[in-house]
């Protein structure tokens, strides 16, 4: 059996969409379609049914969803004993926030690439409540998630560093709290902002940093943002700090009931490195 079309059945039970599944696995929607139907071929069952709200697991998927884990956690052990401990190679899923993927974990994942040409890295902006369902239900092999603090029974949770907070705003901006721009509802820092506003102010979301920092730059109201997200800008002038928020901490996430690859541990290793966040 090809442990491609498993390795999709995961994603899409995850996501219960084709076309954020295709996004994941970088594949046009047709091909996880027929991916879906080769597999159901091969089971000879329906796994999914498909609604207009999306994919949802049947019994026999529900089923195959449980094996599915096992069997690709079985090829990655044959692997890892076959090459005897000495390649270190093979795929990495990682699931992080939109500005840790975007300018925490590049270099890093440059240097693991550099020094373990074997090792690919498939990285994924997720959430808090992503990044826990995908570590927990094996579609993730780390999660990172930017918190005050994470509750997540059965699974390692391990502080790798942490992220400071940003009040910005243009320099010729208005000094009233007015409008802020923000990312989607479920980003810690932001919702805990907006949670200890005493006025009831403008805001407008967005699913992208640059989004939010091409707003706050054009002088159209504040933001909240990672340091590492407006650094560029602030050392330009583009942006003013108007203060320092709480920080958050970044924690990995892992599954102690699975056997991380040599690579998992390599790009563990790497992300929880000295220095590697802070």
């Amino acid at each position: 059996m090809d442990t491609r079309l498993l390795r999709t059945l995961l994603v899409l039970a995850r996501t219960g969409s084709f076309t954020a599944a295709a996004a994941q696995l970088h594949l046009v929607q047709s091909t996880v379609t027929s991916q879906v139907k080769a597999l159901e071929r091969q089971l000879g069952a329906r796994l999914f049914d498909r609604l207009p709200t999306g994919a949802r697991l049947t019994e026999a998927g529900r089923r195959a969803v449980e094996h599915a884990r096992e069997v690709l956690a079985a090829e990655q052990r044959l692997r890892d004993a076959v090459r005897g401990g000495t390649a270190v190679e093979g795929d990495v899923r990682v699931g992080a926030p939109e500005s840790v993927c975007a300018y925490r974990l590049p270099q890093r994942i440059a240097d693991v690439a550099l020094r373990w040409p074997g090792i690919t890295v498939h990285l994924t902006p997720v959430g808090t409540r992503d990044a826990i369902a995908g570590v927990r239900g094996g579609d993730l092999d780390l999660g990172l998630v930017l918190e005050e603090a994470v509750v997540a029974p059965g699974l390692a949770v391990d502080v790798v560093g942490a992220e400071p907070i940003e009040l910005v705003a243009a320099p010729g901006a208005p000094g009233a709290d007015e409008r802020y721009f923000l990312l989607e509802e479920g980003c810690s820092y932001t919702d805990r902002f907006v949670r200890e506003l005493t006025a009831t102010p403008t805001i407008t979301r967005f699913g992208s940093i640059e989004a939010v920092r091409s707003c706050v730059v054009a002088g159209l109201g504040r933001a909240v943002l990672p340091r590492v997200a407006v650094a560029e800008q602030l050392d330009a002038g583009a942006l003013r700090r108007v203060r320092e928020l709480p920080g958050s901490t970044l924690f990995l996430l892992t599954d102690p009931r699975r056997t991380p690859s040599a690579a998992a541990r390599v790009v563990a290793g790497a992300v929880g490195a000295a220095g590697a966040v802070g």
